[in-house]
């Protein structure tokens, strides 16, 4: 397989093997792959869990919370951490 670094990456890729960060332009590909693949999993999995989240609710297993308790909530522990 072949690719092309578009121009203005190429200074980046050089400087990344220049500053020894990286042995070869090969090396800065296969790491901005493999991170780009980890964080697509790290979306599907977070995607997958909001879905869930979602049909948990829509059948009615969801918490219900008021925004008023959750900023009195928020207050009191602010006024406890700094009460002292």
């Amino acid at each position: 397989m072949s690719i092309s670094i578009p121009s203005e990456l190429v200074p980046f890729v050089d400087e990344l093997v220049a500053t020894g960060a990286y042995s070869t332009p090969d090396e800065v590909v296969r790491e901005a792959l493999t991170q780009l693949r980890e964080r697509r999993e790290r979306f599907d999995e977070l995607k997958a869990s909001v879905l869930e989240a979602k049909a948990q609710i829509d059948r009615g297993e969801g918490l219900s919370l008021d925004l008023e308790d959750i900023l009195a909530e928020g207050r009191r522990m602010f006024a406890q951490r700094h009460a002292g």
